[in-house]
């Protein structure tokens, strides 16, 4: 097995933010009456979905392995193909956990609603109210005018802020090379945003992925809460929707699904880079997590089924989009994919879905047409297909075996 090189590790770190998210139009909602799959129809969907899991790792030669889970009315199925370790040679098994990457965004962003429907924050505020002068200070200043103090919550969570993305500044990804055991703060990685790169734009002015906004965020939630981040996160949602083995490997004790077990290996090409805790602090708010398909699908389903928060309209004002890409938008840490608007052929007539994914082609959607969540990893960061080709081919799949 190759290890990965420190400036592949780098690389790896700044493709972390994928990002889904175009068009200003509502969420297809939940059908009213989604009809249960009778037995026959599940057990082949079943086989469709593993040969079809089969054919994404054996048919790529950079893929080791892979994980899918879809569920749906009257049908739970998981599986998994390949390899686990390369390492080891262990063959990779349905619970088996993955480093989920940028999926940790809908999270953070859940979080920070929570907080907005205490009355605790407002989407409105600026962040300047949560942060202390020395951080705020030269965060945001374009061609000598400062903006700083414009920058709302609402911006970060939307990445309309125009605040840089640290992995995308030039050199934070040499100083990330330089020493693989350096342990980052979030303090850090905006300070050298703050020094090293130019924002994007005005706050309010346009689209722009951004992992220091999701660090920014991360220290807004420690402020309010009096908790750590992971903290938060465990006892907002871990602990309560029984994700218990989701966990933030930096900062937290493992919490293997399979006893003796460690997570599957990820790669980039052929470079095996299963990135350190220490490494993994550097991506502190806008991801880091271990998890596991089916706790990522309890996150998804209570999210989907409106079990988080108390007012349904803190989790409307999350599925709000605007506009990221050609077929994409973006909400509050959740981006929305409308294949209808692809111009690729295979996309056509599948609608939209809506989640998060992450750069080592991991994904967690619900597809509201037909009340079906979606989540899957290949583990690798150069897939010879596109992620949005891998989800339509899921989709292709539900949607051709489904009766009517």
């Amino acid at each position: 097995m190759t290890r990965l090189s420190s400036l592949s590790i780098a690389v790896l770190m700044l493709l972390s933010g994928t990002a889904a998210g175009c068009a200003r139009r509502a969420a297809e909602r939940v059908p009213a009456a989604a009809p249960p799959v009778d037995e026959r129809a599940a057990a082949d969907l079943a086989e469709r979905l593993q040969k079809l899991l089969d054919s994404l790792v054996a048919g790529q030669d950079s893929v080791r392995g892979g994980l899918l889970l879809v569920d749906g009315p009257g049908f739970h199925w998981k599986g998994a193909s390949g390899a686990a370790s390369e390492a080891t040679g262990a063959a990779m098994l349905p619970d088996d956990q993955f480093a989920i990457d940028s999926i940790a965004k809908t999270m953070t962003a859940t979080i920070v609603m929570g907080l907005v429907e205490e009355g605790r924050i407002a989407l409105d505020d600026p962040i300047g109210r949560y942060l202390p002068p020395s951080l705020m200070d030269g965060l945001h200043v374009i061609s000598g005018t400062s903006y700083s103090g414009a920058v709302t919550i609402r911006h970060l969570l939307n990445h309309s802020s125009g605040i840089p993305d640290d992995w995308a500044c030039a050199g934070f990804l040499d100083r990330i090379a330089a020493d693989l055991e350096r342990r980052w703060t979030p303090e850090e990685t905006i300070a050298f945003v703050k020094s090293n790169c130019e924002p994007a734009f005005p706050p309010g002015g346009g689209f722009s992925y951004s992992d220091t906004g999701y660090n920014l965020l991360g220290l807004i939630i420690e402020h309010v809460s009096g908790k750590t981040l992971q903290g938060a996160y465990r006892e907002r949602l871990l602990d309560p929707l029984g994700m218990e083995h989701t966990y933030r490997p930096a900062f937290e004790a493992s919490r293997p699904s399979i006893p003796q077990r460690r997570p599957s290996e990820r790669f980039l090409g052929d470079l095996e880079c299963s990135l350190s805790p220490a490494v993994m602090t550097a991506d502190w708010g806008g991801g880091g997590l271990i998890s596991t398909t089916e706790d990522l699908n309890r996150f998804l389903r209570a999210f989907v089924d409106d079990r988080i928060f108390r007012q349904p309209e803190t989790r409307a004002q999350m599925l709000n989009w605007i506009d990221s890409g050609p077929f994409h938008g973006y909400g509050f840490g959740i981006g929305l994919v409308d294949f209808d608007r692809s111009d690729s052929p295979a996309h056509a007539g599948l609608g939209q879905v809506w989640g998060h994914a992450g750069s080592s082609q991991n994904f967690m959607y619900y597809w509201p047409r037909f009340d079906v969540a979606m989540i899957g990893t290949l583990n690798q960061i150069d897939s010879q297909r596109g992620l949005y080709d891998i989800v339509a081919s899921v989709m292709t799949t539900v949607r051709d075996t489904l009766p009517g």
